[in-house]
């Protein structure tokens, strides 16, 4: 009997916010400063300014949270999906496979999120990986 499958499975939370208070996002003495930082305020900056101010002094004032920082985690992920189909009879005959599956699957495929970017890169860990395979399943 021929037959195909779709299997799809994704996970969402919302209502939970984080702080972005990391390495990235802080800097501290000469160390290398991420992209974020070029808006960062100066005097001549004051109206336009997307990011506080730098300091190369090793002060705990640049490492306090506020709202700032604040970010809402509410995300939706994709984390996987399969396609499946199972080759009809007919197709093997008389042959020692009494039945063969294709597959391929995708995993950790979509967030969707405003802070999207920011919950695929990881700070600290391992970046966001996504996974593809295709594979046999047969039996004898």
């Amino acid at each position: 009997m021929e037959k195909s499958d779709i299997f799809a499975l994704g996970t969402g939370q919302s209502g939970a916010i984080g702080f972005k208070n990391n390495s990235y996002y802080w800097i501290k003495g000469s160390s290398k400063y991420s992209e974020i930082m070029k808006g960062h305020w100066t005097e001549e900056t004051r109206n336009t300014a997307t990011y506080p101010r730098l300091t190369t002094t090793d002060n705990s004032n640049n490492f306090q949270n506020s709202t700032f920082w604040m970010y809402k985690t509410n995300r939706f992920d994709l984390k996987r999906i399969q396609v499946t189909y199972d080759l009809p009879q007919s197709v093997l005959g008389q042959s020692f496979v009494n039945s063969l599956s294709i597959y391929a699957n995708a995993d950790d495929l979509l967030i969707l999120s405003k802070e999207r970017k920011h919950m695929e890169m990881n700070v600290g860990s391992s970046p966001q990986c996504r996974f593809f395979n295709i594979g046999l399943k047969a039996s004898f």
